[in-house]
């Protein structure tokens, strides 16, 4: 029998990145809950809120459209388990942003199956899939995804870390790898030189948006998009996502607090685009190993608005550009090999606690 395994959804590239590894490279099947009793059972808390639960756990909501804690319609993209087909007591939900197929089962299904890890991604849900583990699967092995920076945590002995290295105890077993996306989709495109003064973003509810005003009116002739929650416009697929970052000449990415991984940050570079970043918001994360100012990047931590919109420019002549790009390509492929990290990851696995 194939490896098997459970894994709770919080982050939708995140859960992708988990079937890329254990589906497409290990050959494995992938599980996520669906169905209220894991909330009301207290094995599921991404937010203590019935209304999240509703929007992660439903099964009627191609019926009941969910809505967030405000009692506002979600959108569409967030709706997550609209549409499936239910099979032999498994629920095949088609994601629409990846257009994948996830594999989602109720309490009740779990209890009837064998698993040979779990695999939980947010603090507050270790302890309910310990108990789970004890209860249910104790042939099973538990991993904590780290995806954000809480470091090491108790009640784990199984640690995959898509973060900057962390220290742990000696008798943690740890992996240090990057969640995979798919490079068939983000994949390098010679920069077009008509679409070099196009600046867009993909930060949701940006924080910083006085900052992206303020080069907008320095950088008068180039053309600034926002998309995301709360933003211009919105994208959903990532197919969409990739075509907006190759059709244009830079990703502004200024974000303060950074991400633990860095998913726009990572399919920018593997689209061969610069950033506009202020790299002190990314100081032991993860995305820092890709800035290199003037060379995959302009970091505005290091000039003034005049001086970083005057080398903005400078790097937009086309030749420039051109090298700009191919430089952060590279540097992509030097931080992120997925093929050498799934060595890393067969080798964590063969020692699991």
């Amino acid at each position: 029998m194939s490896l098997r395994v459970f894994a709770d959804l919080h982050h939708a590239d995140l859960y992708y990145s988990l079937q890329l590894l254990f589906e497409k490279r290990l050959g494995g099947e992938l599980y996520r809950p669906i169905g209220l009793e894991w909330y009301e059972e207290k094995y599921w808390n991404v937010y203590p809120h019935p209304a999240t639960a509703q929007q992660y756990l439903a099964l009627d909501q191609a019926i009941v459209p969910p809505q967030d804690t405000h009692g506002n319609y979600l959108r569409d993209q967030d709706v997550l388990n609209a549409n499936y087909i239910f099979e032999d007591g498994i629920y095949y939900i088609n994601d629409s942003t990846k257009d994948k197929i996830q594999r989602g089962i109720t309490l009740n299904k779990f209890k009837e199956m064998k698993f040979d890890i779990l695999i939980s991604s947010i603090p507050q849900h270790i302890e309910p899939f310990n108990k789970l583990i004890s209860l249910y699967q104790p042939q099973a092995k538990h991993i904590f995804q780290v995806g954000n920076s809480w470091g090491h945590q108790p009640g784990i002995k199984n640690i995959l870390a898509s973060t900057s290295e962390f220290g742990v105890p000696g008798d943690i077993n740890v992996c240090f790898y990057h969640q995979e996306f798919d490079l068939d989709v983000f994949k390098y495109v010679p920069p077009d030189p008509t679409n070099i003064k196009c600046i867009r973003s993909y930060i949701h509810l940006m924080q910083d948006k006085n900052v992206l005003d303020n080069y907008r009116r320095e950088l008068s002739e180039y053309k600034f998009k926002t998309f995301g929650a709360g933003m211009e416009d919105n994208v959903t697929k990532s197919t969409k996502l990739a075509e907006l970052i190759s059709t244009s000449g830079w990703t502004w990415h200024v974000k303060p607090g950074g991400d633990g991984f860095g998913h726009v940050l990572f399919d920018t570079y593997a689209c061969g685009r610069p950033t506009i970043v202020n790299s002190s918001y990314y100081r032991g994360k993860l995305g820092a190993q890709l800035f290199i100012d003037g060379v995959t990047c302009i970091d505005i931590s290091k000039h003034s608005v005049q001086e970083a919109s005057s080398l903005i420019r400078h790097y937009s002549q086309p030749d420039e550009h051109q090298k700009m790009c191919e430089n952060s390509y590279k540097r992509f492929k030097e931080v992120a090999n997925f093929d050498e990290e799934e060595e890393k990851i067969r080798t964590f696995l063969s020692v699991l606690h």
